[in-house]
């Protein structure tokens, strides 16, 4: 979908993040498998390639029907196609932006994003590709100067 479907066009996009490729990670692995069984139990090794080929399709599914957007006054994040979940966070209910990557996902740039508002608000969103990039940009939404430690936003 486009931009205007998840923004009004008073209210324009700054900045889109996408999630890491890692989500490919797991269907990998069965093939792997499959290719480690095929010399000894073919059909165990047909069952691993039929999970992985199923793992891939889902992982590119989930990649293409999640969006998050940053724009000039809120937070969407979009996930789901038919059974579709969004959550939009105003800039003024934003309390933090919390970070977490394991040694893996420092390594290969990607992370856990959790949101959390005012009034008990707490989204998170697993498995963002470039994740302090994400937190830069919310902190940096409209231009205002950041209330986040280590956060420094462009001077206008």
């Amino acid at each position: 979908m486009s931009d205007a479907a998840t923004a009004p066009a008073t209210d324009a996009v700054t900045y889109e993040a996408r999630l890491h490729w890692i989500l490919f990670a797991p269907p990998i692995a069965f093939f792997a498998g499959g290719l480690g069984f095929a010399p000894f139990n073919p059909i165990a090794a047909i069952t691993f390639f039929c999970l992985s080929v199923a793992g891939v399709v889902g992982a590119y599914w989930k990649l293409l029907t999640t969006r998050i957007v940053i724009t000039h006054r809120r937070v969407i994040y979009r996930t789901g196609y038919i059974a579709r979940r969004t959550v939009e966070m105003n800039k003024d209910k934003i309390e933090s932006i919390d970070v977490n990557q394991s040694i893996l996902g420092r390594l290969l740039d990607f992370g856990s994003i959790t949101v959390k508002g005012t009034g008990g608000g707490i989204e998170a969103i697993p498995n963002v590709s470039s994740p302090f990039s994400l937190r830069e940009h919310v902190a940096a939404m409209g231009a205002e100067p950041s209330s986040l430690p280590g956060i420094e936003t462009a001077k206008t």
